[in-house]
């Protein structure tokens, strides 16, 4: 999905056809994974609902105010943090998994019962469908803003005094964080990995990987190595682990190529030293796809991992 497509949804969206609103709530759980509970909402008066989906459309296509213009592009989820990234997340994503059929099914089965104050909504969700070259798409555009909340220091008018506002009230901000365009999901900021607990999926697989690692005797302290991989910003790399790089580094020649390049000394038997953290973390960037050689300074340098 090329960044012009994602001005296309939020171009069409007051064209899409039967939306609808839920509000939703998440848990995770290590046993039961992600568990989502939704209570579909109806809004009054009824074109309200309308005048909402509009003012979304216009706060991302609108010439004054546009909330796409700070992206620059949009690439595959690999655990970096760029601002100016919108990450998407596709079905056939083989570095990454979601469950994100819990969170369909969750929205498919949405309440239309229970009382609504009761679900402690993280977030909400709007339902449509657009047509796009032709073809009939699902969308589904994702706040993270708790949408249920009390007014504090609000007040309304009435026979000539303001009146605290005792209730709780329903916010449903115009500002979206996830979109899913059929199967595929797309974050536009960095809140949509608490929606499908990214941490435990890059954690995961970095714990996976580093097995591979170790089982391929390439490096001299395992116990460092483990230590330094599963700790700070080092398992978020791990959703651009490639096992591919790491194939090539079995071969001595490439382990030599690499050492030189990136600064990762070798031991006498041409496995990387990684008895010094600093080494360790270097052979992770390496891996994980965070390390280049500058071809003209001829250096190694860091690829960038997160831009404000």
């Amino acid at each position: 999905m090329s960044l012009d497509l994602v001005k296309e949804i939020f171009s069409a969206l007051p064209d899409c056809k039967e939306w609808h609103a839920h509000l939703l709530s998440f848990a995770h759980s290590k046993r039961h994974g992600t568990t989502y509970n939704c209570r579909r909402i109806e809004l009054e008066p009824s074109e309200r609902l309308s005048v909402l989906i509009q003012d979304i459309s216009s706060g991302y296509t609108g010439e004054e105010k546009n909330n796409l213009n700070k992206y620059v592009d949009v690439r595959e989820y690999d655990g970096t943090c760029n601002s100016t990234t919108i990450y998407r997340i596709s079905e056939d994503n083989p570095d990454i998994e979601i469950d994100l059929d819990a969170l369909l099914q969750g929205i498919a089965d949405s309440d239309t019962e229970a009382d609504p104050l009761s679900l402690k909504a993280q977030a909400y969700v709007l339902c449509g469908n657009m047509r796009c070259n032709g073809e009939e798409h699902q969308i589904k555009l994702i706040s993270m803003n708790t949408p249920i909340t009390t007014l504090k220091n609000r007040f309304w008018h009435d026979k000539g005094k303001f009146w605290e506002i005792p209730d709780k009230v329903l916010n449903l901000r115009t500002s979206m964080n996830v979109i899913i365009y059929d199967r595929t999901v797309y974050f536009l900021d960095m809140s949509g990995e608490t929606l499908f607990n990214m941490e435990r999926a890059y954690k995961l697989k970095c714990s996976e990987a580093i097995d591979e690692i170790e089982e391929m005797k390439i490096i001299s302290d395992p116990d460092m190595f483990r230590s330094t991989a599963s700790s700070g910003q080092n398992p978020r790399r791990f959703a651009a682990f490639s096992k591919s790089k790491l194939q090539l580094l079995t071969k001595k020649k490439n382990r030599e190529k690499a050492a030189k390049y990136f600064k990762i000394p070798l031991t006498e038997d041409k496995r990387f030293d990684t008895s010094q953290k600093v080494d360790a973390e270097n052979l992770v960037k390496v891996l994980c796809g965070k390390a280049m050689w500058d071809v003209l300074e001829e250096v190694p340098v860091e690829v960038d991992e997160s831009k404000d």
